[in-house]
């Protein structure tokens, strides 16, 4: 009642020059954000992150008869100038929503704004980032990349997440330690990953496989777990012929990082593999 009591008595003085330059430094903000902005946003670019100072600005937004309060489901804290516009917000991000259901993948923020712009065409680009920005059923992780909010590559919650991310972010196989350092780069975590964390969790968790020394691939490439002879007697049940030295190595290449020596050295194994005019198969039982 106390609050209300002072914004009724300061709206009385919304002529006030100190207030209409404030006021209107608030709205000029909200209209170069397609009307509507989240609460936080606002902060950082009027107050350069200074959240001591968000009060101060949500006060002069209350006492306004031209600003209004976002509160709904699914919807960021926001400041609109136009009540109509929160409608317009959430055609958008049920659009988005089922184009990010349908696809089933992060999209980055032209493949997302392209696919809206094919059902909305009188939508500008930045009109649409905005509006994206609004609802909260719809992130933007660490990498840029779109998707739902509760998708793990979105929010990396544990360990596991966490390296899953950026090795799907990399699209290559990385060092643990590699992987421990982009983790705190990309700030996926508060805490600094600790290295033997993220070895320990590589070594027992099987969406990871260890292709090399300390190098680490997603299961979901076609990786596979085992020793080097384990993965040449794959190969060669899956050929189901005789190869040469260079197929080989170009099989084995594809799934593990390995010097050929190492190779050569398991194929040298005459009570599991044969050789026959400088071609190899796996001997059968």
């Amino acid at each position: 009642q106390i609050i209300t009591d002072v914004v009724k008595k300061i709206s009385v003085k919304r002529n006030d020059p100190v207030f209409k330059k404030a006021e209107s430094e608030i709205i000029f903000t909200i209209e170069e954000n397609s009307g509507i902005i989240r609460k936080s946003e606002i902060v950082e670019i009027l107050s350069a992150g200074d959240y001591r100072e968000a009060n101060a600005l949500d006060f002069l937004c209350e006492c306004s008869d031209k600003i209004f309060a976002v509160a709904e489901e699914n919807i960021h804290e926001s400041w609109v100038l136009d009540k109509k516009k929160i409608e317009k917000v959430k055609e958008i991000a049920l659009l988005a929503q089922e184009i990010l259901k349908k696809e089933k993948k992060l999209l980055s923020e032209k493949e997302i704004i392209d696919l809206i712009l094919e059902s909305r065409q009188e939508l500008l680009e930045e009109e649409i980032l905005n509006y994206l920005k609004i609802f909260s059923g719809i992130e933007k992780n660490k990498f840029g990349k779109w998707g739902m909010a509760d998708w793990a590559e979105i929010n990396p919650k544990g360990t596991r997440e966490r390296i899953y991310a950026i090795l799907k972010e990399k699209k290559k196989p990385l060092h643990f330690k590699q992987i421990a350092s982009l983790i705190d780069e990309y700030g996926l975590s508060k805490r600094k990953a600790h290295v033997q964390t993220i070895h320990n969790e590589l070594i027992k968790n099987d969406h990871f496989v260890l292709i090399g020394r300390g190098i680490y691939a997603l299961k979901e490439w076609g990786y596979y777990a085992g020793t080097i002879r384990d993965v040449l007697e794959i190969i060669f049940k899956k050929n189901r012929k005789f190869l040469s030295k260079e197929e080989i190595f170009r099989e084995v290449s594809r799934v593990r990082q390995v010097k050929k020596a190492t190779v050569l050295i398991n194929l040298s194994n005459n009570k599991l593999f044969v050789k026959q005019n400088n071609l190899y198969s796996v001997r059968k039982n």
